[in-house]
């Protein structure tokens, strides 16, 4: 074993619950590989201090943070997976039910499954999240603590796909997933519109939703992720670039027509619709 450097360790908290288990774990594979808390927090891009409380064996930090040290020291993801998932708080032996994302249909459905995706990162605290989501808010949307946390706890919709999004980058979800949580969302918010309003039938409503939902499809082949609701065929529509990432105004009729992202200009066949 390399030799330790730096000041003497501290016992961990409770070396006999699972969560010190888990600390004492990631404490050996640090000092087998030979690196002291400042040079792993260098590696992994994190404070000291989180890798210290990491080493406590006090509170269960949050997965991103397990799974970083556990790479940067050659640990076995599955195994260390399994130990964080059992060293969870007391109390909590299971996440929040919810269908899988594809078979989202009601307002309640989709609430425990933005529960569940903060429960599946770590819980990550509200400061954490609005911080996450603060990175990303050019591309996407700020999200402040309270709404992150009336989201989370069940007492607030979604209220646009701009804010789904940053909230699912606030739990870090991975954006290849993003276009199936828009579809999600967009068929809660059909669910949640009246069966007939004044002047149009159950049938129009049906046909409009349809045009709603192939709108999206289409500009998801074209390599676009809609960022509000779909306005018209002829209209303005903000949508995300996959390709190279950037935030511009499409009309469907020019994507039908092959013409896509005007900045990353790949070809349809490489996920992104050519440009015009």
């Amino acid at each position: 074993m390399a030799r330790r450097r730096g000041r003497p360790l501290a016992p961990i908290k409770a070396p006999d619950r699972r969560v010190g288990q888990l600390a004492g774990a990631l404490r050996q594979a640090r000092l087998r590989v030979g690196l002291s808390r400042a040079e792993l927090a260098v590696k992994v891009k994190r404070s000291v201090t989180t890798i210290h409380r990491a080493e406590a064996g006090r509170v269960r930090v949050p997965w991103p943070v397990t799974r970083d040290i556990a790479m940067a020291c050659h640990l076995d993801l599955d195994t260390v997976e399994r130990a964080w998932r059992q060293a969870g708080r007391p109390g909590r032996t299971r996440l929040t039910e919810a269908p899988h994302v594809t078979l989202l249909r009601t307002p309640a459905d989709l609430a425990a499954a933005l529960r569940r995706a903060w429960e599946k990162n770590g819980e990550p605290s509200l400061r954490m999240m609005e911080a996450r989501a603060e990175r990303r808010a050019k591309e996407y949307s700020p999200l402040s603590r309270t709404s992150a946390w009336r989201i989370r706890e069940r007492k607030q919709a979604v209220s646009s796909l701009k804010q789904l999004y940053a909230y699912l980058i606030a739990c870090e979800v991975a954006e290849a997933d993003f276009p199936v949580w828009a579809q999600a969302w967009t068929r809660v918010r059909h669910h949640e519109a009246p069966v007939s309003r004044r002047g149009a039938s159950p049938a129009s409503l049906a046909r409009r939703h349809l045009v709603r939902t192939g709108a999206t499809a289409m500009m998801l082949e074209a390599g676009l992720v809609a960022l509000e609701p779909y306005p018209g065929f002829l209209e303005p529509w903000s949508a995300r670039c996959q390709g190279c990432g950037a935030v511009s105004r499409f009309r469907l009729s020019n994507v039908k027509a092959g013409l896509g992202c005007r900045i990353c200009r790949r070809p349809r066949g490489a996920g992104v619709a050519r440009a015009g």
